[in-house]
């Protein structure tokens, strides 16, 4: 063992790790973004995540909590299950190589994702609370590909790529109606939220990161006398089905407005604030490879201070063209440059040496469009589905990690509901997300061979709902 060397390594493993964390948060982005593009609750979710100025029930304490006046009965319990299966693939565009994202167990693929909700209704208030994965997303590729091997020195480490993000949200809502044709409504979220993150980190990326002032610390200095470095490892990993090794908390929230003015129309106006959690903090290991495949590993602690879930502002309209049948409309915004633009990630070892990076995730912010249509063709059969279209990809293509995958920019979801009796009903449906391939032309600090990320998901969905 030499702890010296080792700790300049690990701390720039520690700046990509912040720069894969980050893109975990693309991750996050997949799967925060997948839960508000696909929505909360059998409702929202058929409607391909619509429904912001439509009845969704006890859900709307998660989209629009001005909707919780609108649930049919004077209490509601929503239960939902969905199951993520993303299919991504990651291709060396010089080599041909191709690596796909596996299976491993303990909720890291497929990812399930439950919803519980409860609301009531007393005259001109109505209040709410419940249980949901806002996000549980990440890829596993093994310990054999193309990404477990360096670039320089073209050493095969056998270490595992592997990044996670879950966020679970327990929000406490309220909505009132001052007058017949308005209806306002906030929510205050609880937000525990957790990174796991494998990565391997080529020496030319650590060079690139020196090389920019993006790495500050006593570990910086030390990294550059390692000889024929190749690689540098993280691996902060916990195989547990709800969280992961980098945790954190802290609470969101959001507000909501719906204006009807006629019975058969709403239009509706929203806002979901930025997260306030504290800094993701946990154990880990860092391993430094040299050409011999000789590993050296570090434990330390890593933090990662400044992920946050980003802000956004929504309007929607809902429109019923007769007692069977509705149409709803949502335009959404989310302002993830101001959060993922750059990351800042910081690592401590047990030695002392510490380190602090800046890195270039090249988030953009992300317009979202959402189509949906209701339709109840027998008594107790209601059909819904919809679509939704975002207008951007999440990442510049330089900035796009071969660990991570690329936003999911096109669904399209379909529900069908079987109402038991007055008071019960469940509900099965899939949604199907795709996007065009996204390629980074390689040579920077995201990937130092030109990549190309496909990625397709589809996902299954049960829900149960019991009014009384």
């Amino acid at each position: 063992m030499h702890p010296t060397p080792m700790t300049p390594c690990s701390l720039l493993c520690r700046r990509l790790l912040v720069a894969s964390a980050l893109l975990a948060s693309a991750t996050t982005a997949q799967a925060v973004e997948l839960a508000r593009v696909e929505g909360f609750g059998p409702v929202s979710r058929g409607l391909a995540g619509g429904g912001l100025a439509h009845p969704v029930g006890a859900a709307a304490m998660m989209l629009n909590p001005a909707e919780l006046l609108s649930i049919s009965g004077e209490r509601e319990v929503m239960f939902q299950f969905s199951e993520l299966q993303a299919r991504i693939e990651v291709i060396n565009s010089a080599t041909g190589e191709r690596v796909r994202n596996l299976g491993y167990g303990a909720n890291r693929g497929p990812y399930d994702l439950p919803e519980l909700a409860f609301a009531v209704r007393r005259g001109n208030f109505a209040f709410g609370t419940g249980l949901f994965a806002a996000g549980g997303f990440g890829i596993e590729y093994g310990r054999n590909s193309f990404l477990s091997t360096t670039t320089t020195n073209n050493v095969a480490t056998g270490l595992p790529i592997s990044s996670r993000i879950g966020q679970l949200r327990v929000p406490f809502a309220v909505a009132w109606r001052p007058h017949p044709q308005w209806r306002l409504g906030a929510s205050l979220d609880y937000v525990n939220a957790s990174v796991n993150l494998g990565s391997l980190l080529d020496a030319q990326q650590v060079g690139g990161l020196i090389a920019s002032g993006r790495a500050t610390g006593s570990l910086v200095p030390v990294l550059a006398g390692i000889p024929n470095l190749s690689g540098a490892h993280f691996g902060f990993i916990r195989n547990n089905y709800l969280t992961s090794a980098l945790t954190s908390q802290g609470i969101g929230g959001r507000v909501g407005v719906t204006w009807q003015p006629t019975p058969a129309t709403a239009v509706a106006l929203g806002y979901e604030f930025k997260t306030l959690l504290a800094n993701y903090s946990g154990r880990g290991t860092l391993t430094a490879i040299d050409a011999d495949n000789n590993q050296i590993v570090l434990p330390g602690t890593g933090k990662l201070p400044r992920l946050q879930f980003p802000d956004a502002w929504l309007i929607g309209i809902s429109q019923r063209l007769s007692s069977h049948f509705a149409v709803v409309a949502d335009l959404r915004h989310m302002f993830w440059s101001k959060s993922f633009g750059n990351t800042v990630v910081s690592f401590r070892s047990d030695d002392g040496g510490d380190l602090r990076v800046s890195l270039p995730t090249g988030f953009r912010d992300i317009t979202t469009l959402s189509l949906g249509a209701e339709w109840q063709f027998l008594p107790a059969w209601t059909l819904r589905a919809g679509g939704s279209h975002a207008f951007q990809q999440l990442q510049d293509s330089g900035a796009l990690s071969a660990t991570f995958s690329t936003t999911t920019r096109n669904h399209l979801t379909s529900t069908l509901v079987w109402r038991l009796a007055t008071s019960h009903e469940l509900g099965l449906g899939m949604s199907y997300g795709f996007t065009p391939a996204v390629n980074n032309p390689g040579g920077n600090v995201n990937s130092v061979p030109p990549i190309e990320v496909r990625n397709r998901q589809f996902n299954p969905v049960l829900s149960y709902g019991y009014r009384f």
